[in-house]
């Protein structure tokens, strides 16, 4: 007899959430993935908040299958993006800015815009910064089921 140890996985967005690092990576933190405790350890914000913070211009967070995300400008590899709206690339390590951290704009429309992209299934909760509420919900209107 098989028995359930805890829950297996974990998809952004199955709670019903447009999610953060924070909300995804405390949601894994729960499961029995491999590797795991190695990524929550690895994403620890600690670090990021302890450096120092470059002034330009910051980075415009985005949604893409219910999570926000910010490029790396870079490397143009991806991360999640966190409430303390820093950045730190764990691929190249930010190091075009000698290792500081970039600051990241989050959406001024950001509850109007989650709610609008959660009528929606995850594979097509997708926003980008370009894009108005009016382009959303005339998205939502061309999709089926909504």
């Amino acid at each position: 007899m098989l028995r359930k140890v805890g829950r297996m996985n974990y998809i952004a967005g199955q709670n019903n959430t447009i999610d953060t690092g924070e909300v995804y990576f405390n949601e894994i933190e729960k499961t029995n993935l491999s590797g795991r405790k190695l990524a929550v350890k690895f994403l620890q914000r600690d670090s990021v908040l302890n450096r120092p913070v470059v002034d330009a211009k910051p980075l415009e967070a985005r949604i893409e299958y219910s999570r926000y995300l910010v490029d790396c400008p870079n490397c143009n590899s991806a991360e999640f993006a966190f409430e303390d709206k820093l950045f730190f690339c764990s691929q190249c390590k930010n190091s075009d800015i000698q290792g500081k951290a970039r600051k990241v704009k989050m959406p001024k429309e950001r509850k109007e815009i989650e709610t609008i992209l959660l009528k929606r299934s995850i594979k097509n909760r997708h926003w980008y910064p370009n894009e108005t509420l009016q382009d959303l919900e005339k998205q939502n209107l061309k999709m089926e089921g909504i």
